[in-house]
């Protein structure tokens, strides 16, 4: 994996350190940028286009107009708390969240969840998982229900693989169809969810309780 121009943008100075220190370990990382919120934040990254981006939890409910303002459109992790009832994990990865990690969790797994998103896939670790699954089920309600999308049988498979986090290629080979077929049933999938980001499409999904399906 070639170098990853990213910038760590939260107010919490501690946590903040602490993930530069650990990310600047890796050969996957280039550090353009470390500093708190705020319109100077706003406009440096304008100018360094950093291609990921590291935000804290509660910089992240403004995420959709941040990212309105960023081209390109870096790849985004929001650090948040699952203790703290006012994290909305769902509602920042409708906001365009592509990996969200917990404060709290093991270095290691906090490493894979960032690597993972700054090579282009979405990803979230344990904890962030839990947190998500929690926020569903507390918002789930029929009206929802009544508005779940039809999917064919095949359709059904697809994205019963992508709640359990494989990827295309381990899709193709649980349903021995080929990667291109998989982006084609996701294509499909995504648009029926009216959805536009894998992560997006695990929170519907996840809502809707297609999870587990058989």
């Amino acid at each position: 994996m070639r170098r990853r121009r990213t910038a760590v943008v939260m107010n919490d100075e501690l946590l903040r350190h602490g993930l530069v220190h650990m990310m600047t370990r890796t050969d996957a990382v280039q550090l353009v940028a470390e500093m708190p919120p705020g319109p100077e934040a706003v406009a440096r990254l304008r100018s360094l286009r950093p291609e990921l981006l590291v935000l804290g939890a509660g910089d992240g409910t403004r995420l959709p107009a941040l990212l309105a303002g960023l081209a390109p459109r870096p790849n985004v992790v929001v650090v948040i708390d699952s203790h703290d009832p006012r994290t909305d994990p769902v509602a920042l990865i409708r906001g365009g969240a592509d990996g969200l990690i917990d404060r709290r969790s093991p270095s290691g797994e906090l490493l894979v969840t960032l690597l993972r998103v700054a090579g282009g896939h979405t990803a979230l670790d344990s904890a962030s998982t839990d947190a998500v699954v929690a926020r569903l089920r507390a918002a789930d309600s029929p009206a929802e229900d009544a508005n779940l999308p039809a999917l064919t049988r095949r359709e059904q498979e697809v994205l019963r693989l992508v709640t359990d986090g494989q990827d295309n290629r381990m899709i193709g080979r649980s349903l021995f169809i080929s990667e291109a077929t998989v982006k084609f049933h996701l294509h499909n999938i995504m648009a029926k969810f009216g959805v536009h980001k894998r992560a997006a499409l695990v929170a519907a999904a996840l809502r809707g309780g297609w999870a587990g399906n058989p």
